[in-house]
């Protein structure tokens, strides 16, 4: 429980004690008065000269007293009001509650102080006074504060008694009083034990219960366990919304917890100097207020100065936290502090000092994301000191940490953000094996990041280590005819591993910035329709030279490629690429290509056999809202389709019966092929909740329209392609190592063999030839990519729908590896 909700207990108790015998009321007026205009140091001599003419006898001598303490704390002068509340002792006597109160304030200014077992023993001498008088709601309010400070102890368990007790307490004397301040401890004991997901459900429930009470300070101190949970899960466009409410309503004296986690997000993204603006502000709050806190902000902003380079700053101020931390009673910090000590002893050259202090921490119980930092660290100690054995066993050990982790997590989206979260040391591994030379394990390091989620809820045998073998890579690529072409783009070096039937190849790219400003000139270009401008033009003819032209053996005519984008290469569609030259044309016009979200996932999953000519079809819904309009084609686009399938073979549900209840219920499981001609919305924040928009349900309370991402993971399908006509319907947001999230990405996951999907705005006026064009070749026996390719290639011959904009937004995405 807060400090200040147990003090204004205290002044209230401690006012019902002596209320009977209160005499003098002016020096305690003048006081509160002075306090209120913000005059702490004259209030404390109005106080000091009002208690020289008390005797410890009489009730005001209590008042002034605790008062006296209160105003030393205002003024950050808590070692001062340490020893003043020591020499206080109850007369004989006095009430037992006050008694137990004093001991209580002195266990408030230790937990203050960062001095957790001090104020620990004096809970425990508090709770056996509270016990002796009697009082067992006392005991129980004590019993709560006591979890709180248990915390940084690292004594989870023991915590979690003590809220149980409470618990039991509550429901026994059913006072749910107290509840929102028992929710909120769970989920921070959760949160301290790395169980994020788990820390969720109690902290929204106490934030509801102090919302409904109004209470604002509690609820922005929840607002901000909250959002540490959503950054620790990865969820940082949840964290930041979370944490800037918080601010808005937080105490000054609790500013500096949001300040702080918002540091940490933007240390995340590698926004150093917002970072370090964030953390400064927090530290400079927490100073001679919170001293634990103090030395967290510490330790981090000592974390982004060594990331920007800044050794010196960084030194300085590790040395104030090595100082603060032999006051603050933390174990937890204390080794991040001593991870902080080791890369500056480091960087010094002091290197058996550095592996010695990395060994201890990398070998510490707690937080595991400490561990993996270490163990990263440690490698990159062996890796500059020429020990590369040692480098991969250490780079090994933090996937290890990092996987234990993520396989405790039980939500999809949980597990999505939480896998993005190491980007970073993956990236650092391929970088060490490519410095090496050593491209063969490089690339199967990276194809290890691959689609891990997809992969997992396709059933395909996890990989924490490398699976499959170049050979084995290279019999696939000669079985499907197809050269796969990996990409792997990093802030600093980018590399193409390029697999033919017969060997692999590596080749080096320029850094993500050049590749991401470029993708987003020519995307610009591309999707605006009209006219592409020069500078975008010579966008993408740049773009086909970096990331296919320039590397010897790549371009053959007629070829068949299988790419597997990574970051902003999942906006672009290699097909529009502009080949430059006598007679200007697209990639498209010279080759066959899709996409895969991981080449082992290609390998691990068995493609099954076409499942004949059943057509799932459902679109052309009826319009519910302004926001999404009816679509003028999507009727002509639906009839197109279905011609191309006999009757007895097709379930078509269109209008009113386009809807989600309707597609489910159809039992999708039972089709080759399904496709949808509607609207889509992609949710960039929260892409689960992304949605194809079909017809409401009159039948059912409170219809939606919409078919999410959730239902559609929920569902199972085996078709062999799966088309969504829609815009954005790929999805709108890409996670590092999984790709871009979204419709395609759901679908495969559902069981799909293959998913045709939009990038960008779909045209409603091309898209009922191209789909039209694309079954007739289906119709026929033809692949996938192939119909796919045919139909765009028909529709770049009109002319009319030449232009990029038209055809380029259906991109298909395989999920599984076909013989040619």
């Amino acid at each position: 429980m807060a400090a200040r909700q147990i003090r204004k207990a205290f002044w209230i108790v401690l006012a019902a004690i002596l209320a009977s015998s209160c005499t003098h009321q002016d020096p305690l007026s003048k006081i509160e008065k002075l306090l209120v205009q913000g005059k702490a140091e004259q209030a404390l001599r109005v106080t000091e000269a009002g208690l020289s003419h008390e005797l410890p006898t009489a009730p005001n001598f209590w008042k002034l007293s605790l008062r006296k303490v209160e105003i030393l704390e205002k003024l950050n002068r808590r070692e001062e009001a340490l020893g003043y509340l020591k020499t206080l002792l109850p007369p004989r006597g006095a009430p037992p509650d006050l008694a137990t109160l004093l001991v209580r304030e002195q266990a408030s200014i230790e937990t203050a102080l960062g001095r957790f077992r001090d104020a620990d023993d004096h809970l425990l001498e508090a709770i056996a006074l509270a016990k002796a008088a009697g009082n067992e709601r006392m005991v129980v309010r004590l019993k709560i504060r006591r979890a709180y400070v248990l915390l940084p102890l690292s004594r989870f368990e023991l915590a979690e008694q003590c809220l149980s007790e409470a618990e039991e307490y509550a429901r026994r004397t059913n006072d749910h009083s107290l509840d929102a301040y028992i929710l909120h401890y769970e989920g921070k004991v959760r949160t301290a034990q790395n169980q994020f997901e788990d820390s969720i459900p109690p902290l929204s429930e106490s934030l509801r219960l102090f919302q409904q009470s109004k209470e604002r300070s509690n609820a922005a101190n929840v607002m901000v366990s909250l959002g540490w949970a959503y950054y620790r899960l990865g969820q940082g466009d949840k964290a930041i919304h979370v944490l800037q409410e918080a601010l808005k309503i937080a105490d000054p004296d609790d500013r500096h917890l949001a300040l702080g986690d918002l540091g940490n997000i933007y240390q995340d993204e590698t926004n150093f100097a917002e970072a370090s603006r964030y953390f400064k502000e927090a530290a400079a709050l927490a100073k001679g207020r919170k001293e634990d806190f103090e030395v967290i902000w510490l330790n981090n902003l000592v974390r982004v100065l060594i990331d920007q380079g800044n050794w010196a700053e960084a030194e300085a101020y590790n040395k104030e936290a090595v100082s603060l931390g032999k006051r603050v009673d933390a174990p937890h910090e204390h080794l991040y502090t001593l991870l902080n000590t080791a890369l500056i002893e480091s960087h010094h050259g002091h290197l058996p000092e550095g592996e010695r202090i990395l060994q201890t921490v990398a070998k510490s119980f707690g937080d595991m994301s400490l561990s993996r930092m270490a163990h990263a660290a440690l490698a990159g100690l062996y890796a500059s000191g020429n020990r590369p054995d040692d480098a991969k066993h250490e780079f090994d050990s933090a996937l290890k940490v990092a996987n234990d982790t993520g396989s405790a997590l039980r939500e999809d989206e949980n597990k999505l953000v939480y896998l993005s979260t190491l980007a970073n040391l993956y990236r650092q591994y391929v970088d060490f094996l490519m410095g090496r030379d050593d491209t063969e394990a490089a690339f199967l390091v990276a194809e290890s990041s691959r689609a891990r989620l997809l992969r997992e809820r396709l059933n395909v045998q996890r990989a924490d280590r490398h699976h499959y073998s170049i050979a084995e890579y290279e019999a696939a690529a000669s079985k499907s005819g197809a050269t796969l072409l990996a990409y792997w783009i990093g802030p600093e070096r980018s590399y193409l591993w390029a697999i033919s039937g017969s060997h692999l190849a590596c080749y080096h790219l320029p850094p993500e910035r050049e590749i991401t400003s470029l993708v987003e000139k020519y995307q610009n270009g591309v999707e605006r329709a009209g006219q592409m401008r020069p500078d975008e033009r010579s966008a993408g003819a740049k773009l086909f030279q970096i990331l296919v032209a320039q590397h010897p053996g790549l371009l053959k005519p007629g070829g068949k490629y299988l790419i597997v984008p990574d970051g902003p290469l999942y906006a672009l569609n290699f097909e529009t690429l502009p080949v430059p030259g006598e007679h200007p044309h697209f990639w498209i016009e010279d080759a066959t290509i899709a996409v895969a979200p991981s080449l082992e996932l290609l390998l691990a999953r068995n493609a099954p056999p076409r499942r004949g000519r059943s057509l799932l079809l459902v679109g052309n819904a009826t319009e519910w809202s302004p926001q999404y309009p009816k679509l003028q084609h999507a009727g002509e686009e639906i009839q197109g389709v279905e011609e191309q399938f006999p009757a007895v073979e097709r379930t078509v549900l269109t209008g009113n019966s386009a809807t989600p209840v309707a597609y489910v219920k159809a039992q999708p499981a039972r089709y080759a092929y399904i496709h949808f001609a509607a609207h889509a919305t992609a949710n960039k924040n929260s892409p689960f909740d992304s949605a194809i928009i079909l017809s409401r349900d009159s039948n059912i309370p409170n219809p939606t329209g919409k078919l999410s991402v959730k239902e559609v993971l929920s569902t199972p399908v085996h078709a062999d392609l799966v088309t969504i006509s829609a815009c954005y319907s790929a999805g709108a947001r890409t996670y590092q190592g999984e790709g871009l999230v979204g419709f395609a990405w759901a679908f495969l996951q559902s069981g799909a063999r293959d998913v045709i999907a939009g990038l960008w705005d779909v045209s409603d006026y091309s898209s009922p030839r191209l789909m039209r064009d694309l079954y007739a070749g289906l119709a026929k026996s033809e692949s996938s990519a192939d119909a796919l390719r045919a139909a765009k290639l028909q529709l770049i011959r009109t002319g009319k729908y030449a232009n990029p904009y038209y055809w380029g937004a259906f991109q298909l995405y395989e999920g599984a590896l076909s013989a040619h």
